[in-house]
């Protein structure tokens, strides 16, 4: 008796569903745009209390927002640094100045991306001269230059006990801009 209850419920349920169902099929829907500010006819909605937001206007200034600077503002070089002023003095006595270096320092090569993944980490580093980059991890050599520290923002390189501290962003990037220009407004939606 309770299993054919059970069915009998089970079945009333299905049958009440399908009913909601064909009543929600058959009622119409208003499918008119409520929040453009426009009524049925076109015309300019004049109810009060309809919802009525601005035109979008253009995204200009959203567009020219660099994406993967960490500041989202423009760059703005860095300000030109006056040119020094000669203060008349005793004339002091130089040392001649050493010769010059026979072999020209090395160049780094420059830091493109850093891959962190499970402890693991790599430098996408290119060689100068060269149009291709390749990932190196810790200890692996690239065009003399061995790899010695990874880090989420840089990597060092030692070739010969010199040290190069390569940064991801390079240190212009990451200067806030100066405090006599006011900041971009923001669009207004």
């Amino acid at each position: 008796m309770t299993s054919k209850f059970a069915a009998l419920a089970i079945a009333a349920m299905i049958a009440g569903l399908a009913l909601v169902n064909v009543a929600l099929y058959i009622s119409p829907v208003d499918i008119s745009p409520v929040a453009s500010g426009k009524g049925h006819d076109g015309g300019l909605a004049a109810a009060a209390g309809s919802l009525q937001f601005p035109e979008a206007g253009n995204f200009s200034e959203t567009f020219e927002r660099p994406l993967f600077t960490p500041t989202r503002r423009k760059f703005v070089p860095p300000p030109v640094a006056p040119p020094p002023v000669e203060v008349a003095a005793a004339p002091v006595v130089q040392s001649p100045p050493p010769p010059p270096p026979e072999v020209a320092p090395a160049v780094a090569p420059s830091l493109l991306g850093i891959s962190i993944q499970g402890g693991a980490a790599k430098a996408l580093l290119r060689v100068a001269g060269s149009e291709t980059a390749i990932w190196y991890g810790n200890g692996e050599t690239v065009d003399g230059w061995t790899v010695s520290t990874i880090d989420k923002d840089q990597a060092v390189l030692e070739r010969a006990g010199k040290v190069a501290r390569i940064p991801l962003y390079p240190p212009w990037k990451n200067v806030p801009p100066p405090a006599n220009i006011p900041p971009p407004s923001e669009p207004q939606l």
